[in-house]
Protein backbone atom coordinates (compact mmCIF):
# COMPACT_ATOMS: atom_id res chain seq x y z
CA UNK A 1 0.00 0.00 0.00
CA UNK A 2 1.61 2.97 -1.07
CA UNK A 3 1.71 6.28 1.13
CA UNK A 4 1.72 10.03 0.17
CA UNK A 5 4.29 12.02 1.39
CA UNK A 6 2.81 15.33 3.10
CA UNK A 7 4.69 18.31 2.12
CA UNK A 8 6.61 20.50 4.20
CA UNK A 9 4.08 23.40 2.85
CA UNK A 10 1.17 21.22 4.93
CA UNK A 11 3.01 20.55 7.61
CA UNK A 12 3.63 23.50 8.32
CA UNK A 13 0.03 25.40 7.66
CA UNK A 14 -0.73 22.15 10.64
CA UNK A 15 2.11 23.61 12.75
CA UNK A 16 0.93 26.74 12.89
CA UNK A 17 -2.88 26.08 13.31
CA UNK A 18 -2.23 24.01 16.33
CA UNK A 19 0.24 26.43 17.63
CA UNK A 20 -2.38 29.29 17.25
CA UNK A 21 -4.83 27.20 18.96
CA UNK A 22 -2.56 27.50 22.23
CA UNK A 23 -1.28 30.90 21.77
CA UNK A 24 -3.33 33.80 22.18
CA UNK A 25 -2.54 37.41 21.67
CA UNK A 26 -1.90 39.91 24.47
CA UNK A 27 -4.72 42.45 24.79
CA UNK A 28 -4.57 45.37 22.02
CA UNK A 29 -4.03 48.57 24.17
CA UNK A 30 -5.22 51.42 21.60
CA UNK A 31 -2.77 54.56 21.42
CA UNK A 32 -5.19 57.79 20.18
CA UNK A 33 -2.28 60.73 18.43
CA UNK A 34 -2.17 63.57 17.60
CA UNK A 35 -1.19 64.61 14.08
CA UNK A 36 2.72 65.45 16.07
CA UNK A 37 1.93 61.90 16.61
CA UNK A 38 2.01 62.22 20.56
CA UNK A 39 -0.61 59.78 22.27
CA UNK A 40 -2.84 61.74 23.75
CA UNK A 41 -5.22 58.64 24.84
CA UNK A 42 -4.90 55.11 25.66
CA UNK A 43 -7.45 52.71 24.93
CA UNK A 44 -8.36 49.41 25.90
CA UNK A 45 -10.10 46.88 22.93
CA UNK A 46 -13.53 47.32 25.41
CA UNK A 47 -13.31 51.54 24.68
CA UNK A 48 -12.03 52.21 28.33
CA UNK A 49 -9.35 54.74 29.37
CA UNK A 50 -6.14 53.28 30.52
CA UNK A 51 -2.48 53.48 31.62
CA UNK A 52 -1.23 50.78 29.45
CA UNK A 53 1.62 51.09 27.07
CA UNK A 54 -0.33 50.96 23.27
CA UNK A 55 0.06 48.57 21.00
CA UNK A 56 -2.35 50.03 18.07
CA UNK A 57 -1.78 53.47 16.99
CA UNK A 58 -4.99 55.26 15.67
CA UNK A 59 -5.26 58.96 14.46
CA UNK A 60 -7.44 60.74 17.01
CA UNK A 61 -9.24 61.69 13.84
CA UNK A 62 -10.34 57.84 14.01
CA UNK A 63 -10.78 57.09 17.39
CA UNK A 64 -14.64 56.71 17.13
CA UNK A 65 -14.17 53.78 14.94
CA UNK A 66 -13.08 51.68 18.50
CA UNK A 67 -16.61 51.95 19.44
CA UNK A 68 -19.72 49.96 19.10
CA UNK A 69 -21.52 51.43 16.42
CA UNK A 70 -24.06 50.03 14.28
CA UNK A 71 -22.98 51.89 10.55
CA UNK A 72 -19.78 52.85 10.90
CA UNK A 73 -18.66 54.90 7.14
CA UNK A 74 -15.20 56.25 6.83
CA UNK A 75 -14.89 58.57 3.35
CA UNK A 76 -12.12 60.61 2.07
CA UNK A 77 -9.07 60.74 0.00
CA UNK A 78 -6.02 58.66 -0.39
CA UNK A 79 -3.26 58.41 2.70
CA UNK A 80 -5.97 59.45 5.23
CA UNK A 81 -4.80 55.58 7.10
CA UNK A 82 -8.55 54.81 6.89
CA UNK A 83 -7.78 51.57 5.57
CA UNK A 84 -5.18 50.71 8.28
CA UNK A 85 -7.04 51.81 11.00
CA UNK A 86 -10.06 49.43 10.22
CA UNK A 87 -7.51 46.68 9.48
CA UNK A 88 -5.77 47.74 12.51
CA UNK A 89 -8.62 47.30 14.71
CA UNK A 90 -10.64 44.13 12.93
CA UNK A 91 -7.16 42.25 14.17
CA UNK A 92 -7.07 43.53 17.56
CA UNK A 93 -10.80 42.79 18.05
CA UNK A 94 -10.60 39.09 16.52
CA UNK A 95 -7.40 38.95 18.96
CA UNK A 96 -9.67 39.64 21.83
CA UNK A 97 -13.11 37.77 21.44
CA UNK A 98 -14.46 36.20 18.69
CA UNK A 99 -15.56 37.73 15.86
CA UNK A 100 -16.94 36.35 12.69
CA UNK A 101 -16.02 39.15 9.79
CA UNK A 102 -16.97 39.04 6.50
CA UNK A 103 -14.65 41.29 3.97
CA UNK A 104 -16.59 42.58 1.16
CA UNK A 105 -16.04 44.46 -1.95
CA UNK A 106 -18.19 45.20 -5.02
CA UNK A 107 -16.10 42.65 -7.46
CA UNK A 108 -14.14 39.68 -6.23
CA UNK A 109 -12.82 37.33 -8.85
CA UNK A 110 -9.98 36.46 -7.28
CA UNK A 111 -8.50 36.47 -4.07
CA UNK A 112 -6.09 39.06 -4.53
CA UNK A 113 -8.52 41.47 -5.27
CA UNK A 114 -9.63 41.22 -1.81
CA UNK A 115 -8.61 42.76 1.59
CA UNK A 116 -6.75 40.09 2.49
CA UNK A 117 -2.98 41.44 1.45
CA UNK A 118 -3.82 44.40 4.03
CA UNK A 119 -4.75 41.77 6.76
CA UNK A 120 -1.69 40.01 6.27
CA UNK A 121 0.47 42.83 6.44
CA UNK A 122 -1.34 43.72 9.58
CA UNK A 123 -0.71 40.09 10.83
CA UNK A 124 3.45 40.36 9.86
CA UNK A 125 3.97 44.20 11.51
CA UNK A 126 2.00 43.61 14.63
CA UNK A 127 4.13 40.14 15.30
CA UNK A 128 0.90 38.35 15.42
CA UNK A 129 1.85 35.21 13.00
CA UNK A 130 1.96 33.15 16.65
CA UNK A 131 -2.04 33.46 16.83
CA UNK A 132 -3.10 34.06 13.67
CA UNK A 133 -3.20 31.23 10.82
CA UNK A 134 -3.15 33.25 7.49
CA UNK A 135 -4.38 30.69 4.88
CA UNK A 136 -4.51 31.40 0.66
CA UNK A 137 -8.31 32.09 0.85
CA UNK A 138 -9.40 33.14 4.96
CA UNK A 139 -7.74 33.98 8.12
CA UNK A 140 -7.91 32.45 11.80
CA UNK A 141 -7.75 33.31 15.06
CA UNK A 142 -7.70 29.65 16.45
CA UNK A 143 -7.50 30.70 20.26
CA UNK A 144 -10.71 32.89 19.65
CA UNK A 145 -12.43 31.25 17.13
CA UNK A 146 -12.38 34.37 15.25
CA UNK A 147 -12.10 34.12 11.24
CA UNK A 148 -11.82 36.52 8.31
CA UNK A 149 -14.10 35.66 4.91
CA UNK A 150 -13.24 37.41 1.60
CA UNK A 151 -16.38 37.75 -0.91
CA UNK A 152 -17.42 40.19 -4.01
CA UNK A 153 -20.99 41.29 -3.64
CA UNK A 154 -22.07 41.58 -7.16
CA UNK A 155 -24.11 38.61 -8.19
CA UNK A 156 -23.39 37.41 -5.18
CA UNK A 157 -26.53 37.10 -2.97
CA UNK A 158 -27.08 33.41 -2.59
CA UNK A 159 -22.86 33.44 -0.69
CA UNK A 160 -23.80 36.52 1.26
CA UNK A 161 -26.62 35.44 2.95
CA UNK A 162 -24.93 32.06 4.15
CA UNK A 163 -22.43 34.47 6.42
CA UNK A 164 -25.85 35.72 8.53
CA UNK A 165 -23.68 35.08 11.39
CA UNK A 166 -20.97 37.11 10.81
CA UNK A 167 -20.77 40.07 13.68
CA UNK A 168 -18.03 42.53 11.16
CA UNK A 169 -18.93 43.12 7.80
CA UNK A 170 -16.32 45.51 6.44
CA UNK A 171 -17.12 46.45 2.79
CA UNK A 172 -13.99 48.49 1.40
CA UNK A 173 -13.98 50.47 -2.25
CA UNK A 174 -17.22 50.95 -1.55
CA UNK A 175 -18.10 54.12 -4.07
CA UNK A 176 -18.97 51.36 -6.61
CA UNK A 177 -20.75 48.75 -4.71
CA UNK A 178 -24.22 48.66 -6.09
CA UNK A 179 -27.84 49.82 -4.70
CA UNK A 180 -28.58 45.94 -4.46
CA UNK A 181 -25.95 44.81 -2.86
CA UNK A 182 -26.80 46.75 -0.47
CA UNK A 183 -30.24 46.40 0.11
CA UNK A 184 -28.41 42.44 0.38
CA UNK A 185 -26.05 42.86 2.74
CA UNK A 186 -27.72 45.09 5.22
CA UNK A 187 -30.48 42.76 6.34
CA UNK A 188 -28.14 39.98 6.22
CA UNK A 189 -25.81 41.65 8.88
CA UNK A 190 -28.15 41.38 11.93
CA UNK A 191 -26.50 39.67 14.42
CA UNK A 192 -26.94 41.05 18.04
CA UNK A 193 -24.44 44.06 18.15
CA UNK A 194 -23.44 43.41 15.15
CA UNK A 195 -21.28 46.21 12.83
CA UNK A 196 -21.42 47.27 8.90
CA UNK A 197 -18.15 49.06 8.46
CA UNK A 198 -17.78 51.34 4.61
CA UNK A 199 -14.69 52.91 3.55
CA UNK A 200 -14.19 54.39 0.02
CA UNK A 201 -13.59 57.92 -1.47
CA UNK A 202 -16.48 59.28 -3.13
CA UNK A 203 -16.95 58.97 -7.27
CA UNK A 204 -20.08 60.38 -8.02
CA UNK A 205 -22.92 62.61 -5.70
CA UNK A 206 -25.02 59.90 -8.02
CA UNK A 207 -23.62 56.85 -6.65
CA UNK A 208 -25.84 54.67 -4.31
CA UNK A 209 -23.02 54.31 -1.42
CA UNK A 210 -23.19 58.05 -1.30
CA UNK A 211 -27.34 58.66 -1.85
CA UNK A 212 -28.53 56.05 0.29
CA UNK A 213 -26.00 55.65 3.27
CA UNK A 214 -24.81 59.47 3.61
CA UNK A 215 -27.35 61.23 1.51
CA UNK A 216 -30.05 60.80 4.93
CA UNK A 217 -27.43 62.75 7.20
CA UNK A 218 -25.68 65.04 4.34
CA UNK A 219 -27.39 68.31 5.76
CA UNK A 220 -26.42 67.22 9.42
CA UNK A 221 -22.68 66.40 8.34
CA UNK A 222 -20.70 69.28 10.58
CA UNK A 223 -17.92 71.55 8.82
CA UNK A 224 -15.60 68.35 9.38
CA UNK A 225 -17.55 66.12 7.16
CA UNK A 226 -18.83 64.29 9.98
CA UNK A 227 -22.00 63.10 11.64
CA UNK A 228 -23.16 60.65 14.70
CA UNK A 229 -26.10 59.63 16.54
CA UNK A 230 -27.10 55.79 18.38
CA UNK A 231 -26.61 53.96 15.65
CA UNK A 232 -24.72 55.97 12.67
CA UNK A 233 -21.18 57.27 12.29
CA UNK A 234 -19.87 59.00 9.23
CA UNK A 235 -16.39 60.44 9.27
CA UNK A 236 -14.40 62.18 6.45
CA UNK A 237 -10.53 61.40 6.78
CA UNK A 238 -7.92 62.93 3.92
CA UNK A 239 -4.21 62.86 4.14
CA UNK A 240 -4.64 66.32 6.27
CA UNK A 241 -5.63 63.85 9.52
CA UNK A 242 -3.04 61.04 8.87
CA UNK A 243 0.05 61.75 10.87
CA UNK A 244 1.69 59.29 9.21
CA UNK A 245 1.64 60.45 6.41
CA UNK A 246 4.88 59.78 3.95
CA UNK A 247 6.91 61.99 2.35
CA UNK A 248 6.98 59.63 -0.73
CA UNK A 249 3.17 60.50 -0.87
CA UNK A 250 3.76 64.27 -0.35
CA UNK A 251 5.57 64.21 -3.02
CA UNK A 252 3.22 62.30 -5.27
CA UNK A 253 -0.02 64.20 -4.16
CA UNK A 254 2.22 67.87 -4.61
CA UNK A 255 2.89 66.99 -8.15
CA UNK A 256 -0.97 66.36 -8.48
CA UNK A 257 -1.73 69.43 -6.79
CA UNK A 258 0.56 71.25 -9.36
CA UNK A 259 -0.76 69.70 -12.81
CA UNK A 260 -4.74 68.36 -11.92
CA UNK A 261 -6.19 70.53 -10.14
CA UNK A 262 -9.98 68.18 -10.73
CA UNK A 263 -8.50 64.69 -10.33
CA UNK A 264 -6.52 65.85 -7.04
CA UNK A 265 -9.49 67.29 -5.04
CA UNK A 266 -11.01 63.41 -6.33
CA UNK A 267 -8.23 61.50 -5.32
CA UNK A 268 -6.56 63.51 -2.23
CA UNK A 269 -9.32 65.47 -0.83
CA UNK A 270 -12.13 63.00 -1.38
CA UNK A 271 -14.59 65.49 -3.31
CA UNK A 272 -16.54 64.35 -5.95
CA UNK A 273 -15.10 62.64 -9.30
CA UNK A 274 -15.13 65.58 -11.91
CA UNK A 275 -12.86 64.41 -13.81
CA UNK A 276 -15.06 62.25 -15.97
CA UNK A 277 -15.67 62.34 -19.84
CA UNK A 278 -18.42 65.16 -19.34
CA UNK A 279 -15.78 67.44 -17.94
CA UNK A 280 -14.95 69.21 -21.57
CA UNK A 281 -11.52 70.20 -20.19
CA UNK A 282 -11.01 67.40 -17.22
CA UNK A 283 -7.10 67.22 -17.17
CA UNK A 284 -6.02 69.86 -19.95
CA UNK A 285 -5.85 72.40 -16.91
CA UNK A 286 -4.02 74.01 -14.23
CA UNK A 287 -4.44 76.41 -11.64
CA UNK A 288 -0.35 77.63 -10.89
CA UNK A 289 1.23 80.85 -10.62
CA UNK A 290 3.64 81.92 -13.52
CA UNK A 291 5.73 84.70 -14.37
CA UNK A 292 4.51 86.36 -17.80
CA UNK A 293 7.16 87.46 -20.18
CA UNK A 294 8.02 90.72 -21.00
CA UNK A 295 8.00 90.31 -25.13
CA UNK A 296 4.57 88.11 -24.39
CA UNK A 297 2.27 88.31 -27.51
CA UNK A 298 -1.02 89.11 -25.96
CA UNK A 299 -4.29 87.35 -26.93
CA UNK A 300 -7.56 89.77 -25.54
CA UNK A 301 -11.34 88.37 -25.68
CA UNK A 302 -14.27 89.39 -24.10
CA UNK A 303 -17.74 88.27 -23.50
CA UNK A 304 -20.64 90.62 -22.57
CA UNK A 305 -23.21 90.12 -19.81
CA UNK A 306 -26.88 90.15 -19.42
CA UNK A 307 -28.48 90.05 -16.05
CA UNK A 308 -27.18 88.19 -14.07
CA UNK A 309 -24.15 86.73 -16.40
CA UNK A 310 -20.92 88.41 -16.34
CA UNK A 311 -19.06 91.18 -18.95
CA UNK A 312 -15.61 89.04 -18.61
CA UNK A 313 -12.07 89.83 -20.72
CA UNK A 314 -8.82 87.67 -20.20
CA UNK A 315 -6.00 88.07 -21.78
CA UNK A 316 -3.86 84.98 -22.51
CA UNK A 317 -0.58 84.09 -24.53
CA UNK A 318 1.06 80.85 -25.84
CA UNK A 319 5.08 79.49 -25.24
CA UNK A 320 5.38 76.16 -27.11
CA UNK A 321 2.24 75.06 -27.21
CA UNK A 322 1.03 75.66 -23.68
CA UNK A 323 -1.45 78.26 -23.30
CA UNK A 324 -1.42 80.70 -20.27
CA UNK A 325 -4.34 82.92 -19.03
CA UNK A 326 -2.45 85.56 -16.61
CA UNK A 327 -5.00 87.98 -15.97
CA UNK A 328 -9.27 87.82 -15.98
CA UNK A 329 -11.89 90.90 -15.37
CA UNK A 330 -15.18 89.72 -13.90
CA UNK A 331 -18.22 92.15 -13.42
CA UNK A 332 -21.64 90.99 -12.82
CA UNK A 333 -24.31 93.91 -13.14
CA UNK A 334 -21.42 95.80 -14.54
CA UNK A 335 -22.75 99.31 -16.25
CA UNK A 336 -21.57 99.99 -19.37
CA UNK A 337 -20.47 103.48 -18.95
CA UNK A 338 -18.51 101.44 -16.60
CA UNK A 339 -17.05 98.76 -18.97
CA UNK A 340 -13.75 101.25 -19.54
CA UNK A 341 -13.31 100.55 -15.39
CA UNK A 342 -14.02 97.05 -15.38
CA UNK A 343 -11.29 96.02 -18.14
CA UNK A 344 -8.69 98.61 -18.27
CA UNK A 345 -8.47 100.50 -14.63
CA UNK A 346 -6.92 103.70 -14.61
CA UNK A 347 -3.98 102.81 -16.62
CA UNK A 348 -4.52 105.12 -19.80
CA UNK A 349 -8.04 106.31 -19.21
CA UNK A 350 -8.62 109.83 -20.53
CA UNK A 351 -8.63 112.63 -18.11
CA UNK A 352 -12.20 112.98 -18.85
CA UNK A 353 -13.26 109.61 -17.57
CA UNK A 354 -10.68 110.14 -14.40
CA UNK A 355 -13.22 112.43 -13.25
CA UNK A 356 -15.68 109.81 -12.88
CA UNK A 357 -12.99 107.51 -10.88
CA UNK A 358 -14.64 107.03 -7.50
CA UNK A 359 -12.15 106.11 -4.35
CA UNK A 360 -13.40 102.47 -4.38
CA UNK A 361 -13.17 101.73 -7.83
CA UNK A 362 -9.54 101.43 -7.36
CA UNK A 363 -10.51 98.27 -5.39
CA UNK A 364 -13.17 97.04 -7.61
CA UNK A 365 -11.71 97.67 -10.94
CA UNK A 366 -7.87 96.69 -11.13
CA UNK A 367 -8.28 96.17 -14.60
CA UNK A 368 -5.96 94.69 -16.89
CA UNK A 369 -2.45 95.67 -17.71
CA UNK A 370 -2.28 96.47 -21.87
CA UNK A 371 -6.11 96.48 -22.26
CA UNK A 372 -6.30 99.40 -24.01
CA UNK A 373 -3.22 98.81 -25.95
CA UNK A 374 -3.65 95.21 -27.41
CA UNK A 375 -6.32 94.23 -29.70
CA UNK A 376 -9.52 93.23 -28.26
CA UNK A 377 -11.35 90.77 -30.00
CA UNK A 378 -15.31 90.53 -28.50
CA UNK A 379 -18.76 88.56 -28.72
CA UNK A 380 -20.13 89.51 -31.98
CA UNK A 381 -23.45 89.47 -31.05
CA UNK A 382 -23.71 92.88 -29.23
CA UNK A 383 -22.52 95.33 -31.94
CA UNK A 384 -23.68 98.25 -30.19
CA UNK A 385 -21.51 97.22 -26.63
CA UNK A 386 -18.36 96.95 -29.08
CA UNK A 387 -19.19 100.36 -30.49
CA UNK A 388 -19.25 101.94 -26.78
CA UNK A 389 -16.51 100.04 -25.54
CA UNK A 390 -14.69 101.75 -28.64
CA UNK A 391 -15.50 105.39 -27.52
CA UNK A 392 -14.20 104.35 -24.73
CA UNK A 393 -10.34 103.94 -25.58
CA UNK A 394 -9.96 99.96 -26.57
CA UNK A 395 -8.83 98.41 -29.60
CA UNK A 396 -11.82 96.54 -30.18
CA UNK A 397 -13.67 94.42 -32.91
CA UNK A 398 -16.37 91.67 -33.04
CA UNK A 399 -15.14 88.08 -33.79
CA UNK A 400 -16.11 85.91 -37.01
CA UNK A 401 -19.01 83.44 -35.78
CA UNK A 402 -19.90 80.66 -37.73
CA UNK A 403 -22.11 77.52 -37.11
CA UNK A 404 -19.74 74.92 -35.09
CA UNK A 405 -17.62 77.82 -34.02
CA UNK A 406 -18.16 76.63 -30.27
CA UNK A 407 -16.76 73.00 -31.10
CA UNK A 408 -14.11 74.45 -33.15
CA UNK A 409 -12.75 76.54 -30.38
CA UNK A 410 -12.63 74.39 -27.97
CA UNK A 411 -10.74 72.18 -29.90
CA UNK A 412 -8.10 74.77 -30.31
CA UNK A 413 -8.11 75.35 -26.96
CA UNK A 414 -8.13 70.92 -26.01
CA UNK A 415 -5.15 71.00 -29.25
CA UNK A 416 -2.89 72.64 -26.39
CA UNK A 417 -0.61 70.45 -24.12
CA UNK A 418 -1.32 72.74 -21.55
CA UNK A 419 -3.38 75.21 -20.30
CA UNK A 420 -2.09 77.31 -17.32
CA UNK A 421 -4.23 79.58 -15.08
CA UNK A 422 -3.00 81.85 -13.04
CA UNK A 423 -4.46 81.98 -9.26
CA UNK A 424 -6.12 85.61 -9.89
CA UNK A 425 -8.02 84.38 -12.17
CA UNK A 426 -10.43 82.35 -10.18
CA UNK A 427 -13.56 82.63 -12.23
CA UNK A 428 -11.97 81.05 -15.16
CA UNK A 429 -10.36 78.29 -13.12
CA UNK A 430 -14.07 77.85 -11.98
CA UNK A 431 -15.63 77.88 -15.86
CA UNK A 432 -12.77 75.05 -16.86
CA UNK A 433 -13.86 72.77 -14.17
CA UNK A 434 -17.23 72.80 -14.80
CA UNK A 435 -17.91 73.50 -18.50
CA UNK A 436 -19.18 70.33 -19.19
CA UNK A 437 -21.56 68.16 -22.20
CA UNK A 438 -24.85 67.21 -21.48
CA UNK A 439 -25.73 63.98 -19.72
CA UNK A 440 -28.95 62.02 -20.41
CA UNK A 441 -30.52 61.54 -17.34
CA UNK A 442 -32.59 58.35 -17.95
CA UNK A 443 -29.63 56.25 -19.61
CA UNK A 444 -26.10 58.36 -18.04
CA UNK A 445 -24.66 58.76 -22.00
CA UNK A 446 -22.67 61.56 -22.49
CA UNK A 447 -24.38 63.54 -25.16
CA UNK A 448 -22.44 66.01 -27.78
CA UNK A 449 -24.36 69.01 -26.79
CA UNK A 450 -22.35 71.26 -24.88
CA UNK A 451 -24.21 72.82 -21.54
CA UNK A 452 -24.42 76.76 -22.11
CA UNK A 453 -23.14 77.77 -18.89
CA UNK A 454 -19.69 78.10 -16.92
CA UNK A 455 -18.15 79.60 -20.51
CA UNK A 456 -18.07 83.39 -20.33
CA UNK A 457 -14.57 83.40 -19.83
CA UNK A 458 -14.15 80.34 -21.92
CA UNK A 459 -15.77 82.03 -24.46
CA UNK A 460 -14.11 85.41 -24.60
CA UNK A 461 -10.75 83.04 -24.33
CA UNK A 462 -12.02 81.80 -28.14
CA UNK A 463 -12.82 85.31 -29.35
CA UNK A 464 -9.03 85.87 -28.51
CA UNK A 465 -7.94 83.93 -31.01
CA UNK A 466 -10.09 85.25 -33.85
CA UNK A 467 -8.19 85.45 -36.97
CA UNK A 468 -5.99 82.56 -36.12
CA UNK A 469 -8.68 79.69 -36.68
CA UNK A 470 -10.95 79.03 -39.56
CA UNK A 471 -13.93 76.78 -38.92
CA UNK A 472 -14.38 73.61 -41.72
CA UNK A 473 -17.57 72.18 -40.75
CA UNK A 474 -16.00 69.49 -38.47
CA UNK A 475 -12.85 70.29 -36.36
CA UNK A 476 -10.23 73.69 -36.97
CA UNK A 477 -7.62 74.52 -38.83
CA UNK A 478 -4.68 76.13 -37.39
CA UNK A 479 -1.93 76.93 -40.02
CA UNK A 480 1.74 76.85 -38.95
CA UNK A 481 2.03 80.02 -39.48
CA UNK A 482 -0.68 81.09 -37.08
CA UNK A 483 0.98 78.80 -34.68
CA UNK A 484 4.11 80.22 -34.98
CA UNK A 485 2.67 83.78 -34.43
CA UNK A 486 0.66 82.86 -31.71
CA UNK A 487 3.97 81.87 -29.91
CA UNK A 488 6.31 84.67 -31.10
CA UNK A 489 7.08 87.90 -29.09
Amino acid sequence: MSRRRISYAAVARVERYFKGIATKAEPAVFGICNMAREVIKRVTIDGHETDAEPTVLIPATLERLIYPKRLKIVYGGRGSAKTRTVVSILTAQASARRERVLCLREIQNSIEESSLAELSEEVERRDLAGSFVVGRKHIRVPATRSSFSFRGLFRNVNGIKGFARSTKAWVDEAESVSRESWQVLMPTIREPGSEIIVTFNPNKETDPTWTDLIGPYEALLDEDGCYEDDDVLIIRANYTDNPWFTDELELERAKMERTDKDRYNWIWLGKFNKRSEEIIFAGKYRVEAFETPANARFFFGADWGFAADPTTLNRCFVRGNTLYIDYEAHGVHTELTDIWKLFGGREGAKREQLTDWKPEDTLKYPGIPGARKWKIKADCARPETISLVAKQGFNIDAAKKWGGSVEDGIEVLRGFDEIIIHPRCPHTAAEFGAYSYKVDKQTGDILPIIVDKHNHHIDGIRYGFDGYIRGRGQGIIISAEALQTMRAA
